[in-house]
């Protein structure tokens, strides 16, 4: 007996498969975002946070609004109707929506998708400009830099979305889980606009590509040589370490977005390689936020090795890396509800040497709940 679906199981399960994925990064998106925030409310030296957090900031902001929109409503913004694969034609799996609907969803795609997509170039350019060019945050803060790393890329989103969305009316189903600026089989401006997706979709693709190879080839040459010279107040290992941060982030985007880019260049393609797609391609966010947390998660894990609970340890790392506190336990409630009253010492250099004593005791068992400013990434 055959256990392959059935054209509309197929569709139904690809449908639900990008609204867990688009889930999946709305969180890790909104953990990324949160984190960002946190460290700029504690800069009290300068304004403006480094310009790596700023363009990750950007590149959060499009990823959770393009998994929202996109892949987790999914078809709720499609409109009613029959949708055909494979000859065999049944009902959009849970569409509710109307051709308004389908319009907005549309252009918010367009909108932040091309913006996120962008915004990976300019990340992997930005760790370009540090590592290998040696740039300076107090010259990466002049608008010549924060016009293309920063704005340049929310540009090309709200171009193309205007232009052929509002403009030209490009927007339709198409047999995905979501509308987008993309037209149907029977439309004669399909492979025109397929073509120009592509080309822009490549030419970004290609910019990353590059800085990615400059920095492996960075990285590499660094590797070769033994001596450990400073830079900066920063070792040569500290350069190695930020540049394979900058090309994991190259990876994560690779990893969540070539399977797509192939959707757009083959037309004909099987749809378990669809559902493939509809699990790996939103999962953007979530990929970010592993290769961003991934350096303070190490170095708590570092610091908890001495632990003898390994599985309290590693949820104690998570819960610091991601900057959650846990509630403080009650004297009251760890000695039966009944309040200890505290010994009356008369001697003040033993009450200071007491007090002294109980506090490093206090430290130590609560050390969960200190967030270490040090540990951010």
């Amino acid at each position: 007996q055959s256990m392959s679906l059935s054209p509309e199981e197929s569709y139904l399960a690809k449908v639900i498969a990008a609204k867990i994925s688009g889930l999946l990064s709305m969180i890790g998106s909104g953990l990324i975002i949160r984190d960002v925030i946190l460290r700029w409310r504690r800069r009290k030296e300068q304004q403006f946070l480094p310009i790596v957090p700023r363009v990750i900031l950007s590149m959060s902001v499009a990823d959770f609004f393009t998994s929202f929109f996109v892949h987790f409503i999914g078809t709720w913004m499609v409109p009613k109707g029959d949708v055909t694969i494979l000859d065999e034609t049944f009902p959009i799996a849970l569409a509710t929506g109307s051709d308004a609907t389908c319009k907005i969803q549309a252009f918010i795609s367009s909108l932040f998708s091309l913006a996120g997509i962008s915004t990976n170039a300019t990340l992997a350019t930005a760790y370009w400009l540090l590592v290998c060019r040696e740039k300076k945050e107090i010259d990466l803060n002049k608008w010549k830099w924060q016009i293309p790393l920063l704005w340049f890329p929310w540009l090309i989103g709200v171009a193309d979305s205007f232009i052929f969305v509002i403009g030209f009316g490009f927007y339709g189903h198409n047999n995905a889980w979501f509308c987008g600026s993309f037209l149907s089989v029977e439309s004669p401006h399909r492979d025109w606009r397929n073509g120009e997706l592509a080309a822009i979709v490549g030419v970004i693709n290609l910019l990353i590509i590059s800085m990615m190879a400059l920095l492996i080839k960075f990285v590499h040459n660094l590797e070769k040589k033994s001596d450990v010279y400073r830079r900066n107040g920063e070792t040569r290992q500290n350069t190695i370490r930020v540049t394979r941060q900058g090309i994991l982030f190259i990876l994560s985007y690779m990893a969540a977005m070539i399977p797509a880019v192939i959707t757009i260049v083959i037309n004909a393609l099987p749809e378990p390689y669809i559902i493939f797609v509809s699990c790996i391609h939103p999962l953007q966010g979530a990929f970010n936020a592993l290769v961003y947390f991934r350096p303070k998660y190490i170095a708590n894990r570092q610091k908890m090795a001495s632990r003898s609970n390994l599985r309290a340890s590693r949820l104690s790392s998570i819960l610091r890396t991601l900057n959650v506190s846990l509630p403080k336990r009650s004297s009251a409630l760890s000695n039966g509800g009944r309040k200890i009253p505290a010994p009356q010492i008369i001697d003040k250099d033993l009450t200071t040497k007491s007090n002294e004593r109980e506090v490093k005791i206090h430290s130590i068992e609560n050390k969960e709940d200190v967030f270490d400013e040090k540990n951010l990434p």
